[in-house]
């Protein structure tokens, strides 16, 4: 019988079903392929049976079993030396939480020349209290001086037991809080209440602070970053809204991050901009994992990310810096080789789900440069992902920058598909994240709120780029309010400009 061994450092090898001296050859898959143990007591032990199947035409031999991960899952079980074609055998994964969320790899490695590693995630969660703040870091955004501004952040309890929330204060010149609830006050799971924060303005420039609540959440207390912006009201504004796809509970997300040479520093701005993506993320209570490809094949480096990975900026930071490869700088057919590889004993098995929304977020310098055409591409990827929309980090129209070529192809293919482009040449990327975060996890609006009061004879209002009328005005909440038979759909962008009443505080 085969041994619990601790886990042999492999991949997947790419090889092809030919291998055999009479052409057949066994095959090696894991049913599931996510085995989520759900959420348990501290220290309750519960079971899932993961099995070990061999779908190809000859003996399969097993070389090794093991976990890799957190020691929050033990194996009861071993397994046989071998399986014959059609055999399947059984393990029993043992869960014992020992922190609110958990995770690791079941392993089990053969020789199946196509798929020699093979590993099913494993996912528990301990039935604790966490709290987030979202959105994190958060910004009033611009006010003039002498004027006040309000705005809001929610408390959210993301854990999975209740959670008891006793203070809330902000330090930073110029902050308050707003109508505070009542402390201590007890978030059920899930639950969230809003906080009000407000600035007066006073001094130009960038204004900084710091919300600390106090909860008991296992940090003790949460920290989250406050900012806003003093400034004299310039002579134009413009505000947009980016519509929301509508309240999916799950998303998959497939990042795609050219590897050549001019891009490092793109590389370090989305690694640096992960943590608060998966923060928010995680606030917004979505069941979320994402996959980092930059390889030809279209394999995830580092597999399958989620809440429940360990070190999991460090994995996304070390993913996003790949071996460049002959598809570098094709994207699209990048993100369809890894899709194409999302079901059966693909390297990606398990990414794709049939009822969460998919993201594919692009980011390159270059021009899309894929052998196949971007709208061919476009259809192999909608039927792989019937919710697919694309999010392109690139060089903006009209002739990119002095740092990155138009992105064109992956700029077609993101408004053919619903999705967004953001401009690779800003140096913060943080308000790119933000509103990803809001379209995967919010209701669709059905008004815009301005950042400053307009003069409304010069009110100019577009959707996509053309002139839109389908709305009216609402002076109280310095408003937008879209017509109720004319809403916008998911990935619509509707953009207002305007001159500032400068007379006006909102």
């Amino acid at each position: 019988m085969l041994t619990l061994l601790t886990l042999l450092a492999c991949s997947d090898t790419g090889l092809n079903r030919e291998g055999g001296t009479d052409g057949l050859v066994p095959i090696l898959e894991l049913d599931p392929m996510i085995v989520d143990f759900g959420a348990h007591p501290p220290d309750e032990a519960t079971t899932e049976t993961v099995t070990v199947k061999n779908v190809g035409d000859s003996t399969l031999t097993l070389t090794s079993l093991s976990v890799d991960g957190s020691t929050a899952f033990t194996l009861l079980d071993e397994l046989p030396d071998t399986l014959t074609a059609g055999e399947s055998a059984t393990v029993d994964v043992v869960f014992t939480p020992q922190s609110q969320k958990s995770g690791a790899d079941l392993v089990v490695t053969s020789d199946a020349p196509a798929s020699p590693v093979v590993r099913a995630s494993l996912r528990g969660e301990g039935q604790y209290p966490a709290l987030a703040i979202t959105p994190k870091p958060y910004d009033l955004g611009r006010l003039a001086p002498g004027c006040e501004k309000a705005g809001a952040v929610d408390l959210v309890n993301v854990g999975t037991a209740p959670l008891t929330v006793t203070s809330a204060v902000i330090v930073g010149a110029g902050f308050t809080t707003v109508d505070p609830p009542a402390f201590p006050l007890v978030l059920e799971p899930d639950a969230s209440v809003p906080l009000g924060l407000a600035i007066a303005g006073e001094a130009l420039g960038e204004v900084d602070a710091l919300l600390y609540v106090a909860s008991d959440d296992a940090a003790g207390v949460t920290i989250a970053p406050v900012s806003a912006y003093v400034e004299a009201p310039p002579d134009e504004a413009e505000d947009h809204l980016v519509q929301p796809y509508g309240g999916f509970d799950k998303t998959d997300i497939l990042v795609y991050v050219d590897q050549s040479g001019s891009m490092a520093d793109d590389q370090a701005r989305l690694a640096a901009n992960f943590s608060d993506f998966a923060y928010n993320l995680e606030a917004s209570s979505m069941d979320w994992q994402v996959v980092v490809t930059t390889a030809d094949d279209g394999c995830a480096t580092g597999g399958i990310l989620s809440p429940f990975t360990p070190d999991l900026v460090t994995k996304f930071s070390q993913a996003v810096r790949g071996a460049e490869g002959r598809f570098t700088e094709a994207g699209l057919s990048i993100a369809d080789h890894a899709l194409q590889k999302a079901s059966g004993s693909g390297c990606n098995a398990g990414f794709l789900r049939d009822d969460a929304k998919t993201l594919a977020i692009l980011v390159s310098d270059e021009p899309e440069q894929s052998p196949s055409s971007w709208d061919s591409l476009v259809l192999d990827l909608q039927a792989l992902a019937p919710t697919i929309s694309i999010a392109g980090i690139v060089g903006p129209a009209p002739r990119g920058c002095a740092t990155a070529e138009l992105g064109s192809g992956y700029i077609e293919a993101a408004g053919a598909t619903g999705g967004v482009v953001y401009s690779i040449c800003e140096p913060d990327w943080t308000d790119y994240f933000q509103e990803l975060t809001s379209l995967l996890s919010d209701e669709p609006k059905d008004r815009l709120v301005l950042d400053w009061v307009p003069e409304l004879s010069t009110l100019k209002v577009t959707l996509d780029g053309a002139e839109w009328t389908e709305w009216t005005w609402d002076a109280d909440e310095n408003a937008i309010v879209f017509n109720p038979d004319a809403i916008p759909e998911g990935g619509q962008r509707v953009e207002a400009t305007y001159l500032i009443d400068a007379g006006e505080c909102l």
